[in-house]
């Protein structure tokens, strides 16, 4: 189980950036110049509602239960779907006339500024209050809450295709799939009709959902605002990916070189 410890460094780190936060984030909301449009439809809708649904349908089977064992079998599998899933999506776009680098901001002129500067100035930000709650989804779910399957396999496994593997999934494939799905697709749906709040809310939560894991849920919504609100000050998908990624991957470090962080 996660320790209390980091709680009084949390709580300072983040009272700090909530100051700064208030004052940047009207910025990021303040430049719909910026964010890239698309002709989104109602066949789009139907679509983006159907990808909502499906990755809930696979998360609603392990929703409150044990998280159950994964094998390096069922990592490459990961890796083949969300390849699926991604050539899925560009040819419905293409199909429909929708030019993916259009709709998605990813002919990206300021991606130096963006992927040096703004990214890791996003995540120094978002990065204390998702932490925190993720420690006290943890304290609060009690004694018995496991991480999420694929951390403990990562900290079972001593292999280098495991962990290659691992890897793989969480720092390329899942966030280019997630946010093309969440980001990409459903945010600019939403954004359209329901407003950008009703986006970065909705999609956020549905974010969190997916990954059917109880104790992570407060800490993935907040990272997932995260990501919608610095896709909205950059207006590109690369940026949310490049966010992602990175979370990901200290998210891998601290499991591999600290795995009592993880536990």
């Amino acid at each position: 189980m996660i320790s209390a410890a980091p709680i009084p460094i949390l709580i300072i780190a983040g009272l700090a950036a909530a100051a700064v936060l208030w004052r940047v984030v009207p910025g990021a909301l303040s430049r719909p110049g910026d964010f890239p449009s698309a002709p989104w439809g109602w066949p789009d809708a139907i679509f983006s509602a159907g990808l909502a649904a499906f990755f809930l349908s696979m998360a609603a089977a392990s929703f409150g239960r044990p998280e159950g064992r994964v094998n390096l079998n069922a990592v490459v599998a990961s890796l083949v779907l969300y390849a699926a899933i991604v050539i899925l999506v560009i040819g419905f776009l293409v199909f429909r006339g929708i030019n993916p680098v259009e709709a998605f901001g990813l002919r990206w002129p300021g991606w130096v500024r963006g992927m040096f500067v703004i990214v890791p100035c996003a995540m120094l930000l978002t990065l204390p209050f998702v932490f925190l709650a993720q420690v006290l989804g943890y304290l609060i779910s009690g004694p018995d809450s496991a991480p999420q399957a694929i951390v403990t396999f990562l900290l079972e496994s001593r292999g280098w295709k495991e962990r290659t593997a691992v890897a793989a999934v969480a720092v390329l494939a899942a966030p280019v799939t997630e946010e093309l799905v969440f980001r990409g697709c459903i945010y600019g749906v939403v954004r359209k009709y329901g407003g950008r709040m009703a986006a970065v809310i909705g999609t956020s939560v549905l974010f969190a959902l997916i990954h059917g894991h109880v104790p992570s849920l407060p800490g993935l919504f907040l990272l997932a605002v995260g990501l919608a609100l610095v896709y909205e000050r950059t207006g590109s998908l690369w940026a949310p990916v490049g966010f992602h990624a990175a979370f990901n991957a200290i998210t891998i470090v601290a499991a591999v070189f600290f795995p009592d962080l993880a536990k």
